[in-house]
């Protein structure tokens, strides 16, 4: 008994076929015969290389002589090898793919992958990164980051020697303060060109302080609260870590082989985070949370912060407000305020959990609610 199939013969080396029929003969031979029933083909099927069946793919059996028979009947193809004693390949991928409660499981174990993967091994991986760094790292990135924003972001400071000197001084008594000390931290002065009132710290140490911003401060220990902040930022290395979250293939070959010049790819990515604020909410609130201690050992109200925190904020985005981003992580300014004003009474809970999720879980604080 012989089990035959329609399909087309490809002679050898050339694309010209003809329809064709291919069968299971005995002693295990595989035969193509055109439609008249002229013999095409005779081989053993031990000679054949036959494709997997995948969904409803065209199937094709290989010859030794260049020469291929190809159907799209693959219910009849499984049955033809079953004849030939052929062990068929891709059963139990395509039993998956005709399971489709499989395929859906499958699905969202993927989803739920996908999401630790980014939500906890990427950070895990990046603050592994940036802790290991090593300083000419930092400096090499900075270096970069500064330049690229005089460039495109920024204008030279127009900031009286006096003003200078004074914003220098308070630099360093905050300095005096925080972890890294006086040689920790570098101050530098720019026009805020398209970064507006804003101060912003380089993975180096150092930290910049727009003129527009300056002319927000009413009271020294507002600005002093600001430094406290962006060297908290310095000091937790959030900087690095934005960066190597949205690169950590290239930050993984710098760390690993010592090559300065991967940085130079890496440093592309800074730019944007700082003219964007793009620090994630937990970020912000640790340096919050910092800088209001830091201001409490200097004898001074962290409120002062949330006072010019909330000038800029009108100044920028009109009396009611700047409205909240639900498609950012930055955390909303009247929340911080609000934040900083408590902490004039002592510090609140730390915020380790929320900005390190993969412990503890998620705080309802992430997301700006108490």
């Amino acid at each position: 008994m012989t089990w035959t199939i329609e399909g087309r013969f490809y002679f050898p080396a050339a694309a010209r076929f003809v329809a064709a029929r291919a069968s299971a003969q005995p002693q295990r031979v595989f035969r193509v015969e055109d439609e008249g029933g002229a013999m095409l083909a005779e081989v053993p099927a031990r000679a054949l290389k036959v494709t997997a069946r995948l969904a409803r793919l065209t199937r094709r059996f290989d010859l030794p002589d260049g020469a291929r028979f190809e159907t799209d009947n693959n219910d009849g193809a499984d049955a033809l090898l079953l004849h030939l004693r052929r062990r068929r390949r891709g059963r139990f991928t395509d039993g998956l793919e005709r399971a489709w409660p499989a395929v859906g499981v499958s699905l969202i174990v993927a989803l739920v992958a996908g999401y630790y993967f980014v939500a906890q091994a990427v950070p895990v991986a990046a603050e592994w990164l940036a802790r290991k760094s090593l300083p000419a790292v930092a400096h090499t990135m900075s270096e970069q980051t500064l330049l690229a924003l005089d460039r495109f972001a920024l204008r030279p400071t127009k900031l009286s020697t006096a003003d200078q000197t004074k914003a220098t001084r308070l630099f360093a008594r905050v300095a005096a303060h925080a972890k890294g000390g006086r040689g920790g931290y570098r101050l530098v002065f720019r026009g805020g060109g398209a970064v507006g009132p804003n101060a912003f710290a380089l993975p180096d140490g150092t930290i910049v302080m727009t003129d527009q911003l300056w002319a927000f401060v009413r009271h020294d220990a507002e600005i002093e609260g600001v430094f406290a902040h962006e060297m908290s930022h310095v000091d937790h290395a959030h900087q690095l870590q934005r960066v190597f979250e949205a690169s950590l293939i290239p930050a993984g070959l710098a760390i690993f082989t010592g090559d300065v010049s991967q940085v130079s790819q890496i440093a592309s990515i800074l730019p944007g985070i700082i003219v964007q604020s793009a620090y994630s909410r937990g970020f912000e609130q640790q340096a919050d949370d910092d800088g209001a201690a830091t201001l409490r050992r200097m004898g001074e109200k962290p409120s002062h912060m949330a006072d010019l925190l909330e000038r800029v904020d009108r100044s920028v985005c009109g009396k009611n407000g700047c409205p909240p981003s639900w498609a950012g992580n930055h955390p909303d300014t009247a929340i911080r305020a609000a934040r900083l004003r408590a902490e004039d009474k002592g510090p609140l809970a730390p915020a380790q959990d929320c900005w390190r999720p993969w412990k503890g879980g998620i705080s309802l604080r992430c997301f700006g609610w108490q």
